[in-house]
């Protein structure tokens, strides 16, 4: 960090930063509509146990078993229903959003939305998925080709996650100027929500 306490990697974007993409990448006029849950809850509303698809994708993406707390977490967002999930580094928890996107996006090429306040965790997300995940980062390191490559894969269906910083979808418009045309949002995950909640004050304006 520079001497002054803010984050230059992690800053706020101005307010023009994407004010370079071409007529072309225009978005329409309404966006896509929702996603149905994946799977139902239950009658009583419990959440039902992984099926045999769901263990499919587990082993797809490399895995033979979940961990602690891992299972349900998938099957509630499966379902729809929405999920604090407070887990030890280490512990797994990106799989919790990377399965069920991988499913969504099998069934209808929606895309999910992993929101994250760190720049390089996003970027190592990236770097380090399971082989049959496809994810693009967008954030403010990128350059003005990068990003237009990005919003065309995005928009393109090749992609099961966008992950975004947080002034992507609340400072800069892009939401309101670029996602209209995007995939269906099948579920957002707010990744390192500590980081905000405990942070923000030192972290961004």
């Amino acid at each position: 960090f520079p001497p002054d306490g803010s984050n230059t990697e992690n800053s706020q974007l101005p307010s023009n930063s994407l004010d370079f993409f071409p007529p072309e990448l225009s978005p329409p006029s309404s966006p896509p509509p929702p996603m149905d849950p994946f799977y139902p809850p239950n009658p009583d509303g419990t959440i039902p146990d992984p099926p045999e698809e769901v263990l499919e994708a587990l082993r797809i993406l490399g895995f033979d078993s979940f961990r602690p707390g891992q299972a349900e977490a998938i099957m509630r967002v499966l379902s729809g229903i929405s999920t604090l999930l407070l887990l030890p580094t280490g512990s797994g928890k990106s799989l919790c959003y990377q399965l069920p996107a991988f499913l969504y996006h099998r069934r209808s090429r929606c895309i999910s939305l992993v929101i994250s306040p760190l720049v390089s965790l996003m970027d190592d997300q990236v770097s380090n998925l399971p082989s049959p995940l496809k994810a693009i980062c967008i954030h403010s390191n990128l350059t003005q080709s990068q990003r237009e490559a990005a919003i065309k894969k995005v928009r393109s269906g090749r992609v099961q996650i966008l992950l975004l910083s947080p002034e992507f979808i609340t400072g800069s418009g892009f939401f309101s100027r670029f996602s209209h045309d995007f995939p269906p949002v099948a579920f957002a995950c707010l990744d390192e929500a500590h980081c905000i909640s405990q942070w923000s004050h030192n972290f961004r304006p």
